[in-house]
């Protein structure tokens, strides 16, 4: 007979089955660390141990899964209760926000009512100051305008004055002006005269010059007379003494 016959059997597979046992469809991968490894004293050393103490930690063992089992499907339950009272409360939420945003909607139209009417109030006392600013500017440039005209007329005086003293200016340099060809023409005058003076000097020494040349010439003349008077002296004695 086989024991894996025996084992399989429903009431007695229950004492080889591990009660914290979960399927799992993913492989399992046994921890193989020093650590990890136990001995399963309930399989291997369970008869060192009165049978009695064995019962008793099975049945605790299998009264913890079934609380175990009961709490899960409590938890369960209360999740579900959670996802439906929140998807309440939101469409309750939904709702109050809906009034809120409708009452912030009345509230900010009155505001806005409030301040188109404050800003017509502004915009009538804006126009106001308009007019009045208006007004100064008005007066402002009228005493502009006055005070330009003066201006102007005192400019054009200020020109008046300023064109006779450039007139007289223009004629004292004028009457400057023909006092200095005066004294140009003066001036050239007195280099004519001595230039003529200079010329009457030039001609005075030629004609020095003219009468010395003419005095070395009689005097030549006279040597040349007193040399053939030398020479007719000299041919007389000759004659006269053969």
């Amino acid at each position: 007979m086989s024991l894996w016959s025996w084992v399989n059997q429903p009431e007695e597979l229950k004492n080889f089955q591990n009660p914290l046992f979960e399927a799992n469809s993913l492989v399992i991968w046994p921890s193989v660390a020093p650590q990890s490894l136990q001995l399963w004293e309930g399989i291997f050393l369970r008869w060192n141990r009165p049978s009695r103490y064995l019962d008793e930690a099975e049945e605790e063992m299998k009264r913890i899964i079934d609380y175990n089992r009961f709490l899960q499907d409590k938890v369960n339950s209360m999740k579900k209760q959670i996802t439906q009272t929140e998807t309440e409360g939101k469409v309750d939420e939904v709702d109050e926000v809906d009034k809120v945003d409708e009452m912030d909607k009345v509230d900010e139209m009155d505001k806005v009512d409030e301040v188109d009417k404050v800003d017509k109030v502004d915009e009538v006392d804006k126009v106001d100051k308009v007019d009045e600013m208006d007004k100064v500017d008005e007066v402002d440039k009228v005493d502009k305008v006055d005070e330009m005209d003066k201006v102007d007329k005192v400019d054009e005086v200020d020109k008046v004055d300023k064109v006779d003293e450039v007139d007289k200016v223009d004629k004292v340099d004028e009457v400057d002006k023909v006092d200095e060809v005066d004294k140009v023409d003066e001036m050239d005058k007195v280099d004519e005269v001595d230039k003529v003076d200079k010329v009457d000097e030039v001609d005075k020494v030629d004609e020095v010059d003219k009468v010395d040349k003419v005095k070395k010439v009689d005097e030549v003349d006279e040597v040349d007379k007193v040399d053939e008077m030398d020479k007719v002296d000299e041919v007389d004695e000759v004659q006269e003494n053969p």
